[in-house]
């Protein structure tokens, strides 16, 4: 089919529908309420956004403004693009598509209610300064109501001013900047994504508002909060259900059941409630469907009627008598179909005021909103009102000038030519901008529900809270990105099992000491001192557990060597604990002990609160607390030597099989036993070479490197890579071969110094 035949003939297969708009949340951490995606905004971005809205705000309710600065919007327009091109390539790293469409609303949202907050800050300081006035009986008091009332009357129209203003300094960014990666790294299936986002009826607090449908759309006809839409769109769908029936038109309005949405903070979903029904809750999944009366391009291509004719005639050169008969027939049919539209319009007395609608925008001024309503001026045009009473409406009893007069006469003339030469243009375009407002509230709806699900956290409280738990999206600027706090990605942790405290402090009370000092001096004290060169953090300190942490941090990749100085660490923590059992034996004081057990977690722990104190929460806490541990058993039937560390099996049918999960038992005595994961991630953090060895007749494999301490300072690192034996009956079984293995940290200094010394 040619393109003037499908110009002619359009029919069903040629209209386009759009496809649902479906973004998933399942990949977003839900923030520290559990419902909201807790974000972080660029300090810089909403700076901007607060200066510039706040001029913007000032310039649109001066008696007297000034020029606008030209360079005025370039600081929002350079921090808008820093921040939404970082997020865009997030696509590469953290974020899935679905998050980032999410994550964008966040600015929307910012920036939406910076603008309203600034203009409700201005009518309360009014307010106050309304009542002051009053209890003074000033002068000022008659003025300072006047604006007050000016300003709430044109509370919508200051609002799509301003918003309007910064909006298009982000759709300039779009186009010219952001428009290719867009395409590249967000493709949208055949919506506009400016559309989308940039819909003007975020512009507004009320979709309905007279000011904002002049300036955006049409007055609808109508005095009801839906300003008249419902019933013009509710006949617009039944007359062209009846006249093509094999068009389906889903309704705009549909009665939900269910549970509404949990949240409507910027108050959208209220307004689109009186022209879409409720807003279900829609839990993890955001989406709206589309119907072929949502296209404005449909209409056209149905009801150009003169674009048709014009076709028509090319038609017949090309397809011949048969071809253009059809075509015919079914141009008058729609012809018929525009007409009755028109007529529809004419009977409820509104097709002269959707007309007037247009000519209001193009004809107004500063000067006009001192003096009148847009939706009078309107109505005077559309023949509703006469010119009498339209001047006695008038909000500062100013007349209008004979300039003015003559602009309304003209509109006047071209409004009857619209309705009654032009009707079948004019009723398209009518048509064509119901079209655009079904699909802008649906675009509206999906906007106030993304709203919804992202929390812009401010209070240094909450930041602090939902960073170190994880869960806190930050949309930053590149130089914010570099200077922000690293975020937390892995990390280590160390627990040491100290064992007969009790009796060194029963002891030391028996000799009148103090032990609270001895452990401060003797243990503690040491310890804290190793902390800081291993990078360490105290998670846990008290008589008989020690637990510490190793953190890495996102943008310190050169710093990821939590494994091998936790292992460092946990060699310290032992030898600080031999030099007190030296001084033990001297005193006459029972000794310490140790089960070290060191395991890593390839992920961020979380984080508690007791008031501002943090509680971690990581699940390589209990695996450690498990790898420190010394079964009594093994005890009675193992010695330390060269080596402190060894791990049994339980067979089929032994007691303790299972219990607390467990199926190994272990003999530590100050040892240290490393978990697979942390031989795995040490194998990534330091070359390690592998030895066999015989040792006591026995051959023993050892890995052998070394590694840095955060000063830089090199040290040996021995690793021993054990065999899980079997314990059966209550003993092990002896010349058992496994396939398991366990990793020991070798303590012994001298093995450490033959072995690093014979390494090759």
């Amino acid at each position: 089919m040619t393109d003037t035949s499908s110009t002619v003939q359009a029919g069903a297969d040629a209209l386009r529908v759009l496809p649902p708009l479906h973004i998933d949340l399942s990949d977003l951490r839900r923030g520290v309420d559990n419902y909201h995606v807790d974000v972080r905004m660029s300090p810089k971005f909403t700076g901007d956004v607060r200066r510039l809205a706040s001029t913007l705000l000032q310039h649109a309710i001066s008696q007297n403004p000034q020029a606008l600065d030209s360079n005025l919007f370039n600081p929002l327009r350079a921090s808008y693009l820093d921040v939404m091109t970082g997020l865009i390539h997030r696509v590469k790293t953290d974020l899935s598509v679905d998050s980032v469409r999410l994550l964008e609303f966040a600015l929307l949202k910012s920036i939406l209610a910076t603008t309203q907050g600034l203009l409700d800050t201005s009518i309360d300081e009014l307010k106050e300064a309304s009542t002051e006035s009053q209890e003074r009986s000033s002068a000022d008091a008659l003025s300072t109501n006047q604006r007050l009332f000016w300003l709430q009357r044109n509370y919508d129209a200051l609002l799509l001013t301003v918003n309007s203003q910064i909006f298009a300094q982000l759709e300039r960014v779009e186009t010219r900047q952001l428009r290719d990666i867009r395409l590249q790294y967000l493709p949208l299936q055949e919506h506009d994504a400016l559309d989308l986002r940039l819909n003007p009826m975020l512009f507004t607090s009320d979709p309905g508002a007279p000011a904002f449908l002049i300036d955006q759309y049409r007055l609808w006809g109508g005095d009801a909060e839906d300003a008249g839409f419902n019933t013009l769109n509710a006949d617009i769908e039944k007359l062209l259900g009846a006249q093509m029936p094999q068009l389906n038109i889903a309704p705009l309005f549909i009665p939900a059941s269910g549970t509404p949405e949990l949240y409507d903070e910027l108050g959208g979903l209220f307004q689109t409630q009186k022209f879409m029904g409720m807003a279900v809750d829609s839990q993890r999944v955001l989406d709206e469907e589309f119907s072929w009366l949502d296209t404005p391009g449909n209409l056209a291509l149905l009801f150009d009627i003169e674009r048709q004719q014009r076709a028509l005639q090319e038609l017949r050169r090309e397809s011949g008598f048969g071809a253009w008969w059809k075509a015919r027939g079914q141009l008058k049919q729609r012809s018929r179909i525009v007409s009755s539209i028109a007529r529809e319009l004419q009977k409820k007395g509104i097709f002269k005021l959707l007309i007037a609608s247009r000519h209001v925008k193009r004809l107004w001024s500063s000067t006009l909103a001192e003096q009148t309503e847009g939706k009078l001026l309107c109505q005077y045009l559309a023949g509703q009102i006469d010119l009498k009473k339209l001047q006695s409406r008038s909000q500062n009893a100013k007349p209008f000038t004979e300039a003015q007069l003559k602009q309304f006469t003209i509109a006047i003339g071209d409004i009857k030519m619209e309705a009654g030469p032009r009707r079948l243009e004019s009723t398209l375009a009518i048509v064509q901008d119901i079209s655009r407002f079904r699909r802008h509230l649906k675009y509206y709806r999906l906007a106030h529900r993304a709203f919804n699900r992202v929390k812009i956290l401010r209070r240094d409280e909450e930041l602090k809270l939902s960073r170190e738990a994880g869960t806190l999206y930050a949309l930053l600027t590149d130089s914010e990105r570099q200077d922000d706090e690293d975020r937390i990605v892995h990390h280590a942790i160390i627990k040491a099992d100290v064992r007969g405290s009790t009796t060194v402090t029963e002891e030391l009370q028996n000799k009148s000491l103090n032990p609270a000092s001895y452990f401060s001096l003797r243990f503690f004290s040491p310890i804290n001192q190793l902390l800081p060169i291993y990078g360490a953090n105290k998670v846990f300190i008290e008589g008989d557990a020690v637990i510490l942490s190793l953190l890495e941090h996102e943008k310190s990749p050169q710093q990821w060597f939590a494994v091998a100085r936790a292992c460092g660490l946990a060699r310290s923590m032992l030898n600080v604990v031999h030099a007190n059992n030296r001084y033990s034996e001297q005193m006459g004081l029972p000794k310490l002990e140790l089960g070290i057990g060191l395991c890593y977690a390839d992920s961020a722990p979380l984080y508690l609160y007791d008031e501002d104190k943090p509680i971690m929460i990581s699940g390589a806490i209990g695996k450690a607390d498990r790898l420190s541990s010394c079964t009594w058993k093994l005890r009675r039937l193992l010695e330390g030597g060269v080596f402190n560390v060894e791990v049994f099996a339980l067979a089929e049918g032994e007691n303790e099989r299972g219990e607390k999960g467990q199926n190994t038992i272990r003999y530590n005595v100050n040892g240290i036993l490393l978990d697979a994961a942390g031989f795995g991630k040490l194998q990534q953090e330091i070359i390690l070479k592998r030895l066999t060895v015989r040792i006591n007749g026995n051959a023993v494999v050892l890995h052998v490197g070394k590694y840095p301490d955060v000063s830089g300072k090199s040290h040996d690192l021995v690793i021993r890579e054990g065999q899980v034996g079997l314990w059966q009956d209550n003993a092990p079984v002896p010349g058992h071969t496994s396939g398991e293995h366990f990793y020991e940290v070798v303590t012994n200094r001298k093995l450490i110094a033959q072995i690093t010394k014979s390494a090759p």
